[in-house]
């Protein structure tokens, strides 16, 4: 299973050659460029995604809301589970990927209802879900809390939520040389200050307790990487910038670290792991 797709929707501003973009998507200068690329990673975290939908116990007719929607593909299988008797949201910060997420339905044939907001204030009425979903989404706030308590106070008495998020700190690379690995050490570095919550991954069973959630269940997922996906999946030119530009590394030991990979990859060498974490619980 790829890695990729962990990128998304970060809530800071600084240069582009320090974000992927998706700090501010509308005004990123590469929007579309942005919603392919989602469209693209969509299908390669097919196997996690499977695991959180089983966790919101979705029947036919039951109404659902995914916060921080993106191009919407999550929400047309959404739609697909709970039938034409069911309801499907999506929110999203973004009014380019809300017209794509709209696009998707369409094309689709799948009524799905999609709003442009903010986690924080979710537009809707108290205890209008069954199930409320966030994918790679509370890493990026700077309260989570706040926004998990939205998400409690939208849902239904006996109702679901199911988030997930990575652990950036847990990112490994196989390498035998130690100046690469020290320039790797950098890189890391540099993702880990581009996210706001790096660790969110292993914070969200605690959260999800504090909020007030029953039931509630955490799961691993070792999720690999050739080097292509790995490349894409973390912006690894932009974070090996970002290490130069702060003197942790020089321009001559990036461009052999990226050599080195493409070799290690060549030859069959290639080896990259990162740790996501699936957290459901139960509105009391």
């Amino acid at each position: 299973m790829s890695l990729a797709g962990f990128v998304r929707h970060r809530n800071v501003s600084a240069p582009m050659t320090h974000t992927t973009g998706f700090s501010n998507v509308d005004d990123s200068g590469r929007a579309h460029e942005l919603v392919d690329y989602l469209a693209l990673l969509a299908r390669r975290l097919a196997e996690v995604r499977q695991v959180g939908f089983n966790r919101l116990r979705l029947q036919p007719g039951a109404v659902v809301l995914d916060v921080g929607c993106g191009a919407g593909e999550v929400c047309v299988e959404l739609a697909e589970r709970v039938g034409p008797t069911g309801r499907v949201a999506g929110l999203d910060l973004s009014e380019t990927m809300i017209q794509a997420a709209r696009a998707a339905a369409e094309r689709a044939g799948r009524p799905v209802e999609f709003q442009v907001g903010t986690a924080y204030e979710l537009p809707f009425a108290d205890a209008t879900f069954d199930a409320v979903r966030a994918e790679r989404v509370l890493q990026h706030l700077e309260t989570p809390e706040a926004a998990l308590r939205e998400m409690v106070r939208v849902t239904r008495p006996g109702g679901r939520i199911v988030v997930f998020d990575p652990d950036h700190g847990q990112l490994t690379l196989s390498l035998d040389v130690s100046p690469h690995r020290r320039v790797f050490e950098a890189t890391r570095r540099s993702l880990l200050q581009m996210i706001v919550n790096p660790h969110s991954g292993t914070r969200l069973r605690n959260q999800l307790t504090r909020a007030g959630l029953e039931e509630v269940t955490q799961s691993a997922h070792p999720l690999e990487a050739s080097f292509p996906d790995f490349s894409r999946a973390f912006f690894l030119k932009d974070l090996l910038q970002r290490a130069t530009e702060a003197g942790e590394i020089t321009p001559l030991e990036a461009d052999d670290f990226l050599q080195e990979l493409e070799r290690r990859h060549q030859e069959g060498e290639f080896f990259a792991t990162a740790i996501g974490y699936t957290v459901s619980g139960t509105r009391p």
